[in-house]
């Protein structure tokens, strides 16, 4: 017989899937370090790549993390290749077949925000939100804009720890601080006024009350590194270190 031809399968697991699933304008992939949050983040723009208008782009909150070894440019060179994405590392960006783009970024300074004055970025991926600055993160949001056909969304992964993070997610979090599993996936209606946020259960509550206010879907997805069963068979180990790690 001929060659046999090797398949590849990129497959996402249930938390993960939960998280590529959602209709939320703004999801955030949450929980400690593991649980497969970075590959969720690259995988999101790969529904896009026949647009050859559609461009994405990731942040990292500083440079070097986008780089380093096990950071998203690395994890995206064995991935976006397989479909066809073409790496230039000047650029920090894969150009794939029809012209799509994913581009990685970062805010390392709280002014770096202003150099995406005039951007329309209809995909921005945040790799640990928490590091990011809440005015960062408001400024940003008026920029994901598109008008290449895809309806503009922000993806996240984060832990959030105490800080701005963990107040925008409240809703999301039981009082002893960890996820209330009840509402994991569920979506909630936010309006941002002057940066104050008006939360609702209903669109339609929050664009009557605030007419000509962006109302943008909001959910929290909580992942555990045990939802992560490819990870902990690669690397049965890998719980151990964490394990170890300090926090």
């Amino acid at each position: 017989g001929g060659m046999m031809s090797e398949v590849i399968e990129i497959r996402p697991q249930p938390k993960q899937e939960l998280f590529l699933r959602s209709p939320a304008d703004i999801a955030i992939f949450g929980g400690a370090a593991g649980g497969g949050k970075t590959w969720s983040l690259l995988v999101e723009p790969l529904r896009h790549l026949k647009n050859p208008e559609f461009g994405a782009v990731m942040f990292r909150r500083t440079i070097t993390e986008i780089t380093r070894e096990g950071g998203p440019w690395s994890e995206a060179e064995k991935l976006y290749p397989l479909l066809g994405g073409m790496p230039n590392l000047n650029e920090r960006r894969f150009t794939f077949e029809k012209g799509a783009r994913v581009t990685f970024s970062h805010l390392q300074r709280e002014v770096d925000k202003y150099g995406w004055k005039s951007a329309q970025v209809p995909l921005m991926l945040y790799d640990q939100l928490e590091t990011f600055t809440r005015s960062q993160f408001f400024y940003m949001l008026s920029r994901n804009r598109s008008t290449c056909g895809v309806r503009p969304y922000i993806r996240a992964t984060a832990n959030p720890e105490p800080g701005w993070l963990a107040d925008f997610l409240d809703w999301w979090i039981a009082p002893d601080g960890y996820a209330d599993l009840s509402r994991a996936g569920k979506v909630r209606w936010m309006a941002v006024q002057d940066e104050k946020i008006v939360w609702s259960n209903s669109r339609a509550e929050l664009e009557a009350a605030y007419p000509g206010i962006v109302v943008k879907s909001v959910t929290f997805i909580p992942s555990t590194i045990y939802d992560n069963a490819i990870l902990m068979e690669r690397d049965p180990g890998y719980l151990g270190n964490l394990q170890a790690q300090e926090y």
